[in-house]
């Protein structure tokens, strides 16, 4: 989502470097009349000092309907996803499947393996969870609910129903069908394929269970007062939950927070407060996914009925593995036992753009950088530059730093339409566009425009970046914005790029539901007004 909340010394920063602030060249001329609902949105108080820089064109003719600031630098938020997954799309095709190979390493003797068995991670997102095993990557984004990833941030996260040990049930049964019944040795998680990449969100390495995280379901007790109870998911002996969490009247508002023991990492207390009867989730991220794999892995061995000597829960280590320290090595295929094929990327790269999924976003970067011979994740950036250079972009005007979208990501609208004009022409394209959320209807644009009459007529990826005056609690929109195509009601498609950047809010909520709202339905203006 690219949405983390950021210090107020962010704002400053950014308004020095004259990337949100209202400062700098006003441009041309606005073209076209700006449509009164519009207008009456951009009136209104929290838009008082903000910018609205946008331009509405036709991808056929070139001809520019709406314009106003369209050459000024604005973070792009999560639209430089844009950027990401076209030049994925572009560079390894959106038919590209990843597949996660099993080496037994060591003496094979009947059923017995003395050695090592060898999980060599390969960037694969899903891992046969979201629905992967029937080649689907499904995620929650409803339009009361979203994906289960931004649990640690908004209460009304939702769980994908599908079981995210799949995969792994699939391979440790692969090993078993092999002939393996007993491992005296280790279990280890390859993941030499890329150093792991430092993200907003945290690590972003090439091994990916759950997506790294320990889902926490928590219910409230029958009446105020009582303890809560908590469900982690996946079960695994590799972390144990407290509840500290206490019962509040049926309409209080749910407040969890996920601590772990400072000297016991793997030990986690849920405290805060929920609602009788009421149900949330909450998560925790996972510093080290290669030993949340490795833990995970052995005991769907052990469901397969394949004995381990080695410890469930223990740290997973590199370092008697064959090949260079820190670089991929390639494995004899006759020792091969077990392989897991992912979908194709562009079901992968639809999901990243449906629910802003800021560490997909990235370990799409990576991918790139592998794809180069690189294990440095920033070197897939030169891919992305690559195809920014082929659609004919003033390269100077857009800035990434990263595959996310991360402040301070910039671009202007015309940089961003000429993209997104260019990418349907290429034999891509068509998946990129079929792949972005729709107003009312699916991913994060699910959330607001069911009742406008331009629902199911914007197809745009959204930005959010925001941060906070630690002192009042006041939230500062860095940036909201949309990027993508809307069709007319005469059936005519056009290309957009609008974003809002300096609106102010009395605090985050409301800022995300207000700044996300009035850019969609300034987007829904254009749409109608436009014939």
């Amino acid at each position: 989502m690219t949405g983390r909340v950021a210090p107020a010394l962010v704002i400053i920063l950014a308004l020095l470097a004259g990337c949100t602030g209202g400062a700098g060249p006003i441009g041309p001329d606005p073209v076209g009349t700006l449509p009164e609902a519009a207008r009456t949105i951009m009136a209104k108080p929290e838009y008082s000092g903000a910018r609205w820089l946008y331009r509405v064109s036709d991808p056929e003719t070139g001809e520019v309907l709406l314009a106003n600031r369209p050459d000024e630098l604005v973070f792009t938020g999560s639209t430089a996803k844009e950027f990401t997954i076209g030049s994925a799309y572009a560079t390894l095709g959106p038919d590209r499947v990843i597949t996660t190979p099993v080496y037994a390493l060591g003496k094979r003797t009947r059923d017995r393996l003395a050695g090592t068995l060898v999980l060599v991670a390969s960037g694969d997102l899903a891992l046969g969870g979201r629905g992967a095993m029937q080649g689907r990557v499904d995620q929650a984004f409803t339009a009361t609910t979203i994906d289960h990833v931004y649990g640690d941030i908004a209460p009304t996260a939702a769980l994908v129903k599908d079981d995210p040990l799949a995969g792994l049930d699939s391979l440790a049964q692969q090993v078993a069908s092999s002939g393996i019944k007993r491992i005296d040795g280790d279990v280890v998680i390859d993941t030499r394929l890329w150093q792991t990449f430092d993200g907003q969100e945290g690590p972003v390495p090439p091994i990916f269970v759950n997506d790294n995280i320990l889902d926490l379901t928590v219910t409230g007790g029958s009446s105020p007062g009582r303890p809560a109870t908590v469900r982690m998911r996946p079960q695994t002996a590799a972390f144990t939950v407290r509840s500290a969490v206490k019962t509040a009247p049926a309409d209080a508002a749910g407040e969890l927070v996920v601590t772990p023991d400072p000297r016991h990492p793997e030990r986690l207390t849920v405290s805060g407060t929920i609602g009788v009867g009421a149900s949330q989730v909450t998560i925790h991220r996972i510093p080290d996914a290669a030993t949340w794999a490795r833990s995970l892995f052995i005991e769907a061995l052990r469901r397969a009925g394949v004995t381990v000597s080695a410890p469930t829960v223990a740290r997973n280590s590199t370092s008697g593995l064959p090949g260079r320290p820190g670089q991929p090595t390639r494995y004899p295929d006759d020792r091969k036992v077990a392989t897991l094929t992912s979908p194709p990327l562009e079901r992968f790269g639809t999901m990243i753009l449906l629910t802003s999924y800021d560490t997909g976003a990235n370990a799409v970067l990576c991918l790139l950088a592998a794809g180069r011979g690189s294990t440095h994740c920033t070197d897939g950036l030169k891919s992305i530059r690559e195809q920014v250079d082929a659609a004919e972009l003033d390269s100077d005007n857009v800035l990434l730093f990263d595959g996310q979208g991360a402040d301070p990501a910039s671009t202007t609208p015309t940089q961003m339409a000429a993209w997104m004009t260019w990418v349907r022409t290429q034999p891509w394209g068509d998946a990129l566009v079929a792949g972005q959320p729709v107003l009312g209807e699916s991913g994060t644009m699910a959330l607001s425009g069911h009742d406008s009459p331009a629902r199911g007529k914007i197809a745009a990826k959204t930005g959010t970046s925001l941060a906070v005056d630690p002192a009042t609690g006041r939230a500062y929109a860095k940036v909201q914005s949309l990027a993508g195509y809307l069709t007319t009601n005469s059936g005519r498609t056009l290309v957009l790029a609008l974003s809002m950047s300096g609106g102010t809010y009395p605090d985050v909520p409301t800022a995300l539901t207000g700044a996300g709202g009035d850019v969609n339905a300034v987007a829904a203006a254009f749409q109608q007004a436009i014939p």
